[in-house]
């Protein structure tokens, strides 16, 4: 079965110290393992760009859905034999030890070939051509929903572009597994890790030229007309790097938004 990890600080954050990041010995791991299909450290939040569609108009806001501290700070995608196996890979993750990893089973669609991936095989050999964005999918139970518009539509023409990478839809929030690692004690709870009304209800992986056209991809989106669009940008990581490095070189860049400014209707 295949999973996503989602990296947050959670409700009970512990002080982050870059000489115990393990993240390079769990990677190993995983990929050894055969488990991992894909990974990437996101931005923070504050360069996340909501979009919602509104009437017609389409509207940016800086920083995601959440108004809770909290977001998403990296993922994973992992296929394992269950559930138990996911919260044990989750576990040793080295955010469970100072944040929250949430682990959310994909979507199984009865019809789908039993080989499929959520990720395309070659991915991760793929050139980079341009800027990616993880793309969170945001439903709300009390907004609008997108009419008669069929997400497949919007897929088929990402795909034609060449836009989109790949995408999935998530199991509701109900089906979501908080685990933590406090004191060497793995901490297992039911739910996702924010309490807000609007949840991550999929993702896609997009490659555009910039923000500007990351906005165009996000407002043709059916869920934008009724729920909300999060565009994250990936924060490249080497795992073998000096961590407490490179939490030194990045210490300027937190805290302040590196992408284009938003906040305009279009």
């Amino acid at each position: 079965m295949e999973y996503l990890l989602l990296y947050a600080e959670g409700t009970d954050p512990q002080p982050y110290d870059p000489a115990d990041d393990t993240i390079a010995a769990w990677v190993a791991d995983v990929e050894a393992r055969g488990v991992s299909e894909f990974g990437e450290r996101l931005r923070p939040g504050q360069d996340a760009t909501t979009v919602r569609v509104r009437e017609g108009r389409t509207l940016t806001t800086e920083g995601p859905f959440t108004e809770a501290k909290e977001w998403v700070g990296g993922l994973d995608i992992i296929d394992c034999r269950d559930l138990d196996e996911a919260i044990a890979i989750a576990a040793r993750h080295p955010v469970a030890r100072f944040g929250t990893v949430e682990v959310r089973p994909f979507v199984r669609w009865p019809d789908a070939d039993p080989g499929a991936r959520v990720v395309p095989p070659g991915l991760a050999d793929r050139p980079v051509k341009g800027k990616r964005y993880v793309m969170f999918v945001c439903a709300d139970p009390f907004g609008e929903t997108g009419g008669q518009d069929d997400p497949e539509t919007w897929v088929e023409e990402m795909d034609g572009r060449g836009v989109r990478l790949f995408g999935e839809v998530l199991r509701p929030p109900a089906d979501a597994t908080q685990v933590r690692d406090r004191g060497g004690r793995v901490l297992v709870t039911d739910g996702p890790f924010t309490e807000a009304k609007e949840w991550i209800a999929g993702l896609d992986l997009i490659e555009v030229r910039g923000l500007g056209e990351a906005i165009e991809v996000a407002a043709a989106h059916p869920m934008a007309r009724g729920g909300s669009i999060v565009l994250s940008p990936l924060w490249p990581l080497d795992p073998e790097d000096d961590h407490v490095a490179r939490a030194e070189r990045e210490a300027p860049e937190r805290g302040r938004r590196l992408e284009p400014r938003v906040g305009v209707e279009r």
